[in-house]
């Protein structure tokens, strides 16, 4: 669900491959043909948004062919509104 004004976005926290912390801001999660996908924002940098995508116990950041696939399939989702068969919410 998006968030609303009374509403604070939820932070996470991730650990990168160099070991770091970095804390993101959770925009959107939701399943998409079985998979489970998660919209983040870097606290650090608003430019640096990613999709990523569960992994077992892990996530991995998308791109390429799979990034165009996933967003083609969410913009064409919100497209076709409360009536279209859009990603379910994760959770």
């Amino acid at each position: 669900m998006p968030s609303t004004v009374d509403e604070p976005a939820e932070q996470v926290s991730l650990v990168g491959e160099d070991g770091r912390e970095i804390v993101f801001t959770l925009h959107d999660a939701f399943d998409l043909d079985g998979e489970v996908y998660y919209l983040v924002e870097s606290g650090e940098d608003p430019e640096q948004v990613l999709l990523l995508k569960s992994v077992g116990e892990d996530l991995e950041a998308l791109a390429g062919d799979e990034f165009d696939r996933v967003i083609e399939r969410l913009e064409a989702a919100e497209a076709q509104g409360e009536g279209g068969a859009a990603p379910e919410p994760a959770g």
